[in-house]
Order: C-alpha cells, then structure tokens, then sequence
C-alpha cells in the first residue's frame, strides 16, 4: 500500500543547500592598519646635540682665552706669592675658572644626555649598543679607568656612524688636556718651600705658561673631534625619526 505524499508547500523554505555559486556572500573582514610608529623628525636629538655642542664649545673658548691672559697671571702670581702668608698651590687662580667650572659640568651634563638618548634610541629598535651599561654618566669619575671608559661608551653608540679615527682624535686630545689641567698645579707646589711659605723659585711659575696653552689648545681640537662625532651620530638618527622607523627619542601610535 503506497502512503500518499503529502503536497508541496510552495511558500515553505527549502532545507536542501544552495548551490556554491549562490551561496551568500559573507561581507569582507574590515582592514585594520598595523600600528605605526611615528616619529617626527623634530623629535630627533637634535636639541640635546646643539646644547652639547655649544657648552662643549663654551668651555674651549674660555681655556683659549685663559691661554692668552696666563702671562699677566704668572706675573701677578709672583707678586701675590712673595707674601708668605699668600703660599698655596691655589692662590692667583684665574678668575675665568670660576666660570669655567660650571660650564665644565653643563657640558658634562649635555653630552651624557645626549649619549643615553642615542643608546636609548638604539635599544628601542632592537640594536645592542654594547659596551658598559650608562657609562656616559659614571665612567668619567672611576680613577684611572675614566681615561679609558667614556670613550668605549661613546665607541659603543657611534659605529656605523662615526669613524674610529675621529673617536681617537676627540679622546686622545681630550685626555692631554686633562693631563696639561692638573700638571698646571704643579709649578707653584715647586716654586713654593711650603715649611716657611717663602716663593724660593718664581721662575718655575713660568712653566705655567706653556702649560696652559697645551691644556687650551688640545681641548680645542678635541672640541672639534667631537662636533663631527656628535653631528653625524645625530644625522643618522634624524631619517630614522622622518620615516617613523621606530625611534626611542619620541614615539606616539598613529
């Protein structure tokens, strides 16, 4: 016996599938950009280096400047110096020291500050600057070590960029000119029998002289030396910052 079918409903929704050409069409996923860095290009070191580069400046020019007057001063320190009551190795400083030193410490200051941003930048985008961690800012006042640690931090941030001969040329003549610095104290400790406080040998205050002039024109071409490295470590970061390729000196999401 045959069970009658049971009519076909024509408003009724078919359950068979659809063919893969009439299959619906899922809308499209909306495109999300990856986030970019972007840097912008004022935010390169370049205001770090200006002011190291100008306080740096600022301290060569007075050492020069303190070269060409050191004859008078020599002069005036044997006058002060025949009073034995005057007898000390600092007496008749220059006056310009005293605005030499806060100087010495701005310029200190800039140039650290300026060799952690580069490190900082250079960490940011995945590179190891190596060398010793911040030495930039301790490595200058180990006895002994620090004739040799500030330039293998500077070394660390600056290959590729700086050659290794103007690194030595900056290090090597900054170096002479800290030695010539503290060997100016040497000839009032000489000219000077300090039991009786009597100047018993002016004559080796003349030393003084050249001295002073090495010390003032070996900071000046260190200074030099440094004003390349600076200028063409700080180029190097600036496309870095105007193609937004992930800079650590300021970066924001667009």
């Amino acid at each position: 016996m045959t069970t009658p079918q049971e009519p076909l409903d024509p408003f009724a929704s078919s359950k068979a599938p659809l063919p893969p050409h009439a299959q619906p069409q899922q809308p499209p996923a909306a495109y999300e950009p990856a986030p970019r860095i972007v840097v912008s290009q004022s935010s390169a070191p370049t205001t770090v280096a200006l002011w190291a580069i100008i306080l740096t400046g600022a301290v060569a020019a007075l050492g020069l400047v303190s070269a060409a007057t050191i004859a008078a001063q020599v002069d005036d320190l044997k006058i002060v110096l025949a009073d034995p009551e005057n007898a000390s190795p600092f007496a008749g400083q220059n006056p310009l020291s005293l605005l030499s030193g806060p100087l010495m410490i701005a310029s200190f200051v800039f140039v650290a500050l300026w060799m952690a941003r580069v490190r900082t930048a250079m960490k940011a985008r995945g590179e190891v600057a190596g060398g010793p961690p911040a030495v930039e800012w301790w490595g200058w006042f180990v006895p002994i070590a620090n004739f040799v640690l500030p330039f293998l931090g500077m070394r660390a941030i600056t290959r590729g960029r700086a050659s290794v001969g103007m690194l030595v040329g900056w290090w090597v003549t900054f170096c002479l000119y800290w030695v010539a610095s503290w060997a100016t104290f040497v000839p009032s400790l000489t000219a000077i029998d300090y039991s009786t406080g009597e100047l018993t040998n002016p004559d080796a205050l003349d030393a003084m002289v050249p001295l002073t002039w090495a010390g003032a024109l070996t900071l000046a071409v260190s200074w030099v030396f440094l004003v390349l490295v600076i200028r063409q470590t700080t180029a190097a970061e600036k496309p870095l910052a105007a193609t937004g390729r992930g800079s650590a000196f300021s970066t924001h999401d667009a």
